[in-house]
């Protein structure tokens, strides 16, 4: 597991990657695990564990953490 910090709306929000799909994101309301799906065309979406559609939160985190993954590759 790693755990890394991802800039979110003003703030430093600790995220825990449990494997290369699965990530627990801890916010100040509480932990929130997000699912990555792609695609059939190789886009990149994020879901709450548990839903089958992406929100914006979800999204805007998902960006995020993309982002990160992608500077440590």
């Amino acid at each position: 597991m790693k755990t890394f910090q991802i800039d979110h709306n003003n703030d430093t929000i600790s995220v825990d990657q449990i494997d290369k799909t699965h990530f627990v994101v801890h916010q100040t309301g509480g932990d929130l695990t997000l699912i990555l799906k792609q695609d059939n065309e190789g886009a990149n979406h994020w879901f709450k564990e548990g839903t089958d559609n992406e929100t914006e939160e979800t999204s805007s985190i998902g960006v995020a953490i993309d982002s990160w993954l992608t500077k440590r590759q």
